[in-house]
């Protein structure tokens, strides 16, 4: 049986707390892997460490073409390694292998347009009929970003949550369903070997009150992206609005 990490500032390591559960494949009925139970303790180092990557890290000094190179590469891996991330989700979530598989040749797609989007992003004058007044607009990132994404297409919600995130010049740390998280366990790896530097790119595994919502409430996080139940969004949505995310 497999026992994951947690992927923090490029590194797998271990949960602060020295757990894990079963994560189960719902054709059998069985555990085939052992997810890091992740707490407030570990979403506090993913924060700081993504903050330390963003602003002062070489993500803040590349240019814009070279995040694109990076994004595109991903997008690149991703597409190669589409069979075997397929089949985690599949003995993850129980979907079939058609859909899944289908999903991962289309999840590249986000790395490559958005890696290309990334050197065009540009600011603007804006006409104003007020003398002696200058006007623009300018596009900064915004800040870490949190992912929390459902169980059902994992790697897709990923692409569609993170893939802008990166091209603004944002870090993110993705907190993936407890039912499926091994395929963006998996993924993370991939971020390293694309060019994307420690700290940008994090996962934090675990429970919603116990890792989502450490990271939903934490003052260094700016932004939340949330797929998930009703009932949960209506308490993500309550918790981000104290701090304006």
């Amino acid at each position: 049986m497999k026992t994951y990490q947690l992927y923090i500032n490029g590194q797998y390591v271990d949960p602060v707390n020295g757990e894990w559960f079963d994560t189960i494949d719902p054709y059998r009925g069985e555990a085939w892997a052992k997810i890091p139970r992740g707490t407030a303790a570990d979403a506090d180092k993913a924060v700081k460490a993504a903050n330390e990557a963003m602003w002062n890290g070489p993500w803040a000094k590349m240019t814009a073409s070279a995040r694109g190179k990076a994004m595109r590469k991903l997008g690149d891996l991703v597409a190669a390694n589409a069979e075997r991330l397929a089949e985690i989700e599949v003995r993850d979530n129980g979907k079939l292998m058609a859909e899944m598989l289908g999903q991962l040749r289309y999840h590249p797609e986000w790395w490559w347009y958005f890696g290309g989007l990334v050197d065009k992003l540009e600011g603007g004058l804006v006409p104003i009929d007020k003398a002696e007044t200058f006007a623009y607009t300018t596009h900064e990132p915004v800040g870490v970003v949190a992912a929390l994404t459902a169980w059902n297409s994992p790697l897709l919600f990923v692409a569609w949550k993170c893939a802008a995130a990166l091209a603004a010049g944002c870090a993110v740390i993705v907190k993936p369903s407890e039912f499926t998280s091994a395929s963006t366990l998996e993924f993370a790896a991939l971020t390293k070997e694309a060019g994307i530097p420690d700290g940008i790119f994090n996962v934090v595994t675990g429970f919603g009150p116990e890792a989502g919502s450490a990271l939903i409430s934490h003052p260094g996080v700016a932004k939340i992206t949330f797929t998930g139940s009703d009932t949960t969004g209506a308490k993500v949505y309550e918790t981000a609005a104290k701090s304006l995310k």
